[in-house]
């Protein structure tokens, strides 16, 4: 019975044994390499390094960009309206690109345009104004095109408030 218990100790002993060497085999890797971790080597990203690194350098790139575009683009930005006096029968009309005008009250005005069904859009009241319809005072319109139409003044004197590449025929 000695010898019985005997064996059972021995294979217990040598059982411990080899599973505490198999777990310092495993765990000594491991901590070799935590004590030889450098942040520098991390490929995760951190909140720091993108405050700190990425952001200053992405703004930087922006705003060398927005530099170079503004300065390319500064006579394309329209200044706002200019105001217009005009007399009748001026006709206001585009030069070539879009062109917006609002005639002012104590004036009046009719669209003029060579194809009858082609007029201005009326934002004001989202609509089609055709050839010799009254122009709605403080009404915004649009001249989408240097084709002949425009707006002609009926009244003695006229005020307009204008934006774009315009052009006033006698």
């Amino acid at each position: 019975m000695k010898k019985f218990f005997t064996n059972i100790f021995c294979k217990k002993t040598l059982i411990i044994t080899a599973s505490l060497i198999c777990a310092c085999a495993l765990i000594f890797p491991a901590a070799v390499f935590a004590t030889e971790y450098v942040a520098a080597n991390d490929p995760l990203v951190t909140l720091s390094y993108l405050m700190e690194i990425f952001a200053p350098m992405i703004k930087e790139e922006i705003v060398a960009e927005i530099d170079k575009t503004s300065d390319e683009n500064v006579a394309a930005v329209s200044s706002g309206y200019e105001v217009l006096e005009l007399s009748q029968g001026q006709f206001i009309t585009s030069n070539g690109g879009t062109v917006e005008l609002i005639v002012r009250p104590g004036s009046s005005a009719i669209v003029v345009s060579d194809i009858p069904e082609n007029g201005l859009s009326d934002i004001s009241e989202m609509k089609e104004v055709l050839d010799g319809m009254e122009v709605g005072i403080n009404h915004a319109l649009i001249i989408p095109r240097g084709d002949g139409r425009g707006v002609e003044i009926t009244s003695e004197k006229a005020y307009v408030l204008i934006r774009g590449d315009f052009l006033v025929v006698d």
